[in-house]
């Protein structure tokens, strides 16, 4: 009797290709995680202030046996585009930040006319969900109602306000070690950051202004914020 092996010579070739397109995948899946972690290696190593030198909180990729559905590039490209917002004097954090510091000035001034001993109280500012400023911290209730008044009729301040918020909230979720290390979300952004803590303390001197043209200090605008993560924030 004559045996067909014909069956057996079709299935031989299918299997070998099945068999390298999955050795395929896998190794693109390995080749992308290296390639992530030797850009964060490079951008932390030159940085002014160096961060532990391991991931905090790893990247969110969605992926399976068949397709890697961020590819690298597109990973890479978005991780420097948050550096540049985070941590960079004309990304869009410090500029917020900026605009701010144009109109604190203005508002201090009208608050510490009509009530002086505010300059002598210990109280901030937040940013509630619904994007309205909130007063913190011992205040009288007439205070507080002035404070918050003035504050929220500041259309420009409020905007800024709001836009430091959205700016953090949206690159940080890239941003892979520094600030990501800790959990900052829409909730609890309000019991974290305290805006009048951090105008204060980047105020620019003279020597700055006259150097970079800036009315925020960003170096000690990090600093603060760094501060304000590390004694309020929780890490992941």
């Amino acid at each position: 009797m004559k045996i067909d092996t014909q069956g057996d010579s079709l299935i031989q070739p299918v299997a070998s290709l099945a068999n390298k397109e999955q050795a395929s995948t896998q190794s693109n899946k390995a080749e992308l995680s290296n390639k992530l972690g030797m850009l964060a290696d490079v951008y932390y190593k030159n940085s002014v202030k160096a961060p532990t030198p391991t991931y905090d909180r790893p990247l969110s990729m969605s992926s399976n046996d068949e397709v890697v559905t961020k590819t690298a590039d597109e990973a890479l490209d978005g991780i420097a585009l948050a550096t540049v917002h985070l941590y960079t004097p004309s990304g869009d954090l410090s500029q917020s930040v900026e605009q701010m510091t144009k109109q604190y000035k203005s508002i201090m001034s009208e608050l510490n006319e009509q009530q002086p001993q505010l300059a002598n109280k210990d109280w901030g500012i937040s940013i509630a969900e619904s994007g309205e400023l909130q007063v913190t911290g011992s205040l009288t209730e007439d205070e507080r109602t002035l404070v918050e008044q003035t504050l929220n009729n500041n259309d420009e301040f409020v905007a800024a306000a709001n836009e430091f918020k959205s700016s953090y909230l949206k690159n940080i979720d890239m941003e892979v070690r520094g600030w990501a290390r800790y959990d900052v979300n829409e909730e609890n952004f309000s019991q974290i950051f305290d805006l009048k803590d951090m105008l204060d303390s980047s105020k620019a001197d003279g020597e700055f202004k006259s150097a970079w043209g800036y009315e925020s200090n960003w170096m000690k605008l990090h600093d603060n914020i760094s501060s304000q993560l590390s004694s309020k924030a929780s890490k992941y």
